[in-house]
């Protein structure tokens, strides 16, 4: 019943540079079993390139058009809502992103503040926003709200999440738009020109506030990698599990 199967990248598909069990396989049954496969992920520190060219190093097959990440996102939003000038809290990558949409990334008088996820952040890294007079008709628009992500050896580190807090704490504003998941806009943006209804997608992937509840939210079904399973939502102990599921 389903034409389109989501991956998430981050627990799902990798965890830091390492690929999950069996990924390669599960990734090869799901292009014989449907018509478009799609990897995505929330990662705004990397550009979709770098991303490409992970997922190569890792062995994935896949190409650059099958992968969505939100520092892609980001730049396409900004366009399509005519944002010309923006001040970007972010790493180089999603700035040059930005910058490649002919957007001004570190506008003094911005239409919008962008944030996104940097390991490198700091709290000096907003003393120049600090100084800048933001108005009332600048927005916040985000990558996302995660307070964590996985890497290796089952560790997670601290997440896009608190780089926004700070910039909502610093401005005394609240987030306007969320780009990544679990927004739709990622859903929109990948399945747009596919000619296939929502209950014909299937997302992947071991957030549940974050890959099922984008799913629930446009319309698809959602199957979550967990060990503690939830009600309203299929789920499964690894991503391995699927190459099972498919077989029947």
């Amino acid at each position: 019943m389903y034409k389109c199967v989501i991956f998430d990248l981050d627990g799902t598909i990798y965890f830091g540079n390492q690929l999950a069990q069996k990924a390669n396989e599960v990734i090869n049954k799901a292009r014989e079993k449907f018509l478009h496969i799609f990897f995505v992920t929330n990662n705004s520190a990397k550009s979709r390139e770098q991303i490409y060219k992970k997922l190569k190093s890792l062995g994935v097959d896949l190409t650059q058009d099958e992968l969505y990440t939100v520092s892609y996102i980001i730049p396409k939003y900004l366009k399509e809502h005519d944002y010309k000038e923006v001040y970007c809290i972010g790493t180089d990558s999603l700035c040059s992103e930005i910058s490649n949409a002919g957007i001004k990334y570190k506008s003094k008088k911005p239409e919008a503040v962008v944030v996104g996820f940097n390991p490198d952040f700091k709290l000096s890294d907003l003393d120049e926003l600090a100084n800048i007079n933001v108005d009332n008709n600048c927005k916040i628009i985000i990558a996302n709200r995660e307070r964590t992500y996985p890497v290796d050896k089952g560790y997670i580190n601290a997440g896009a999440g608190p780089i926004v807090s700070a910039v909502e704490c610093l401005l005394n504003k609240k987030v306007d738009v969320v780009t990544g998941k679990p927004n739709v806009q990622m859903l929109k943006v990948v399945t747009s020109g596919l000619n296939i209804s929502p209950n014909e997608i299937l997302v992947i992937g071991d957030s549940y506030n974050s890959d099922i509840r984008m799913a629930q939210d446009f319309g698809a079904k959602g199957i979550l990698i967990t060990n503690n399973p939830v009600n309203d939502c299929q789920c499964i102990e690894k991503l391995s599990d699927l190459l099972e599921m498919w077989n029947d």
